[in-house]
């Protein structure tokens, strides 16, 4: 408590818990909201899989390479957040035309959303007998 000089320390990580704590109880679970309502039911526990997975492996890039990227011989720690920044409002733009809204619609309208026109309806991973036709 008494090794630091500034004053104002204190105020760092109030800030971090105030925003650790909106964050949590507001945009954090987003992601995982709409990755429980985007795929189809028959899928929907291999994808919301592979979405926890990838969202980790990218979590473990991020955290193992901003050292690197950080340091005063490859980008500063500027250039590291703007090179972060960039690829999230990059993303953020992407979401932004590719995610249709689904705010009061039902599981199976949401389906319908992300259907392309050519989907087989009867083709399913859930039910391995149908594959055996496809051999």
């Amino acid at each position: 408590y008494n090794t630091c000089d500034n004053k104002y320390g204190w105020m760092s990580v109030f800030f971090m818990i105030a925003y650790l704590f909106s964050f949590g109880i507001g945009m954090g679970g987003l992601p995982w909201t709409i990755n429980a309502e985007i795929y189809p039911l028959r899928f929907r526990s291999l994808a919301v899989s592979f979405s926890t997975g990838s969202n980790w492996i990218t979590n473990l890039i991020v955290s193992s390479t901003f050292l690197t990227i950080s340091s005063s011989a490859v980008l500063t720690i500027y250039g590291a957040f703007f090179l972060y920044g960039s690829i999230a409002f990059v993303g953020f733009v992407w979401l932004y035309w590719a995610l249709p809204e689904t705010k009061g619609k039902s599981l199976e309208e949401i389906e319908e959303l992300f259907r392309k026109l050519n989907d087989d309806d009867d083709f399913s991973l859930a039910h391995p007998e149908q594959t055996k036709n496809l051999m």
